[in-house]
């Protein structure tokens, strides 16, 4: 629905306001341009007048998700599933809420509550699969994934979740193959690219790792930790020259990371620039409130250099 439509719909309740089914298509309009606060008073209304309308406390609990409003949202949805028991939209949307509050023993019980009513809906598969992949029960998790994309084997995300969890179970070769089903299929999946280059890591296969790392800045650049990962890996292999160049073009997005700093500052130190290796140090220490390290070796490490 246009601007065009919603100022219609608004002139429309001004002169009709007791048309509730305009109010309600307004306030969904609303959301769905983001205006939620205002959404969101036109459904309180709604609810005054319709205190037991489940739909209601439904679009409600959607605007308040958005918000992340979380408690106040499983409140709305828990009211419209008292309203409606046995609405597999009302169960699903809450189960998403504890998803996101990591409540996942409530959210499994919901989920498993639709599937009883619909054997086929991806979605709730998926979302099994993520609950038991974050709870560490892989086996779980890949048994529901595998029927999550024999529903819809585009579901990059449920592809994702598959590989980790076989990434997990040491099932590696299959881990890779999903993966790079994943990156041929959306060559902007920065995750799978970093799961990749992590597998290599492990196996010691360092041009691999640094060829994947490279691929995950490069879709996403502000993945600090592939950041750190690549440049550990071109410092290992003396590649400075490129660590640089990576590192400064990160500095400029970060200016306050004193691990980037602290990176460069070695990085120049291995090619005898004393002035950046100094001038780097120093601003690490100046945002050490972000330094991962240990600031005590990096006041002795600014004191060393300072006594030559």
């Amino acid at each position: 629905m246009n601007e065009e439509n919603i100022t219609e719909l608004q002139e429309h309740i001004k002169q009709n306001p007791h048309d509730y089914d305009a109010v309600e298509q307004y306030a969904i309009a609303l959301s769905n341009i983001g205006e939620n606060e205002e959404a969101l008073k036109n459904f309180v209304f709604l609810k005054s007048v319709m205190p037991d309308n489940a739909k209601v406390y439904y679009n409600i609990g959607i605007i308040l998700e958005k918000m992340k409003m979380y408690e106040d949202s499983v409140t709305a949805y828990e009211k419209a599933l008292s309203l409606e028991p046995d609405n597999t939209d009302i169960m699903f949307n809450l189960a998403n809420v504890y998803i996101k509050t990591e409540d996942f023993e409530l959210a499994e019980k919901l989920l498993l509550q639709v599937l009883e009513k619909d054997t086929d809906d991806e979605n709730v598969y998926f979302h099994l699969g993520e609950i038991y992949s974050r709870q560490k029960e892989y086996e779980k998790a890949v048994k529901v994934l595998e029927k999550a994309l024999q529903l819809d084997e585009s579901d990059s995300i449920a592809k994702f979740y598959l590989a980790y969890s076989y990434q997990e179970l040491g099932n590696i070769d299959t881990a890779v193959k999903l993966y790079t089903d994943i990156t041929n299929n959306n060559p902007d999946y920065s995750w799978a690219y970093f799961n990749l280059a992590s597998i290599y890591i492990n196996q010691g296969k360092d041009d691999n790792a640094m060829l994947y790392l490279d691929r995950t800045v490069k879709t996403n650049p502000s993945d600090l930790k592939a950041v750190k990962l690549l440049t550990k890996l071109m410092y290992k292999h003396k590649k400075f020259s490129a660590a640089e160049k990576l590192l400064r073009q990160v500095s400029s997005s970060f200016p306050e990371e004193a691990d980037i700093y602290y990176l460069l500052a070695q990085v120049h130190k291995q090619l005898k620039n004393k002035m950046n290796y100094s001038k780097f140090l120093k601003l690490a220490k100046a945002n050490e409130i972000t330094f991962s390290g240990d600031t005590d070796e990096l006041d002795k490490e600014i004191e060393s250099l300072n006594n030559k």
